[in-house]
């Protein structure tokens, strides 16, 4: 198995698959794959690539290579489409996305699972996660936040918070704070929205900035914590009791006018 960041090799089999999901490659393009994992910090010069993957009785011109690169490109995008597996550096060849490097070490940074107890609290109370660097970019999405998401397409780790949860724009400055520990948390409570059919009918937001420097081991820069809380079942009982003291004061109201 050959691993980078969200992106996985089964040599033996010859299958790829990014963010869990299969990706169909033609031979030569799973080919040039493997070199760029292979070399994911260098450059690659078109007389490079045609030495490690032709034989020198079949050389392809440039626009040979360049038409492998594009299928290898367009294979990914069909899962996502907003980023270039592979970028032209002009004048000197093909890279590795540079941002695939980036998303490589912020799953290590956030890659730690939480405590067994912890995680059976949250799936008791309805609750998924994430976690944010302190530009609000996504470093750890837990497995099923996506369900509670309006827009679950821009939620991927690298991508600005706002673009999954849009009802956090605007709390930047409040965020700024939480993480600098200037406020103690903040919380949203009551968040309807209808985006997306299958995510709760409300949820409520919780945020608070990691108290523990030392967690995870490798990174020493404040993280915020989201914890988003499945909170439909008690919206609609607040709803429902505030519906029946409306209609308790109005039959007070009438039996009142009735006497009078």
């Amino acid at each position: 198995m050959l691993i980078h960041g969200s992106i996985t090799v089964n040599k033996n089999s010859c299958t790829v698959t990014y963010y869990a999901q299969i990706i169909s490659l033609l031979p030569k393009e799973y080919k040039l794959l493997l070199l760029f994992l292979e070399y994911p910090n260098h450059v690659l010069t078109y007389e490079m690539i045609v030495d490690q993957l032709w034989d020198l009785d079949r050389v392809p011109s440039a626009n040979g290579i360049r038409s492998h690169i594009k299928g290898l490109r367009k294979a990914f995008r069909k899962v996502n489409n907003t980023i270039e597996i592979i970028e032209t550096v002009h004048g000197m060849g093909y890279r590795l996305n540079p941002v695939l490097l980036k998303q490589e070490d912020s799953e290590t940074l956030c890659s730690l699972p939480p405590p067994p107890i912890l995680k059976d609290f949250l799936q008791t109370k309805a609750i998924e996660y994430c976690i944010l660097d302190q530009q609000f970019f996504i470093q750890y999405i837990s497995p099923s936040l996506i369900e509670y998401c309006d827009y679950p397409e821009s939620l991927k780790i690298g991508s600005y918070v706002g673009d999954s949860f849009p009802e956090l724009i605007g709390f930047e400055e409040i965020l700024v704070k939480v993480i600098t520990k200037e406020e103690p948390n903040l919380e949203i409570q009551g968040v309807a929205r209808s985006v997306n059919p299958k995510r709760p009918a409300y949820v409520n937001f919780y945020v608070m900035a990691n108290q523990d420097v030392h967690w995870p081991s490798n990174h020493h820069e404040p993280l915020l914590f989201i914890f988003i809380e499945d909170a439909s079942e008690k919206m609609s009982y607040k709803q429902r009791i505030t519906q029946l003291e409306n209609e308790m004061s109005l039959f007070g109201t009438l039996n009142i006018s009735y006497l009078v």
